[in-house]
Parts: structure tokens; C-alpha cells; sequence
């Protein structure tokens, strides 16, 4: 089975590896540690955008929050 991480904000979303990935082809890739400043700030824009109210949206805030 494929899994397609989400994508916010142009970001790649990688909770298992608690990140966020961009590739641009002009600028290379950049990856952006949730435990960074601009992680956190990213990461509580995403958490914003989360229905928690679903299923899956609870499951990714528990995945989130360990």
C-alpha cells in the first residue's frame, strides 16, 4: 500500500520524521525540523487545518503529539 504524506503550505508533511520537506528545482530542497522555530510555527498552522473531529484527523494529532 502506497502513502501519500500531506502537503501543507507547499511543505511536505512527515510526522514520522517530524518535518517538513520542500523540493525546488531552483532552490534545491529544504527541510524544516518541527522543533525549529519555523517548525513551529508551520506545525501549529497545520494543526489549525486539522479536523479532529474525524478519525484519521485524531489519529494525526495523537501521531503529532508523541
Amino acid at each position: 500500500m502506497i502513502k501519500t504524506l500531506p502537503v501543507f503550505q507547499g511543505y511536505t508533511v512527515d510526522v514520522r520524521l517530524r518535518e517538513f520537506r520542500k523540493v525546488d528545482p531552483e532552490w534545491g530542497m529544504e527541510f524544516v525540523s518541527f522543533n525549529s522555530y519555523k517548525g513551529d510555527v508551520l506545525l501549529k498552522r497545520y494543526i489549525d487545518t486539522i479536523d479532529a473531529d474525524t478519525k484519521e484527523g485524531l489519529n494525526l494529532l495523537i501521531e503529532i503529539w508523541k
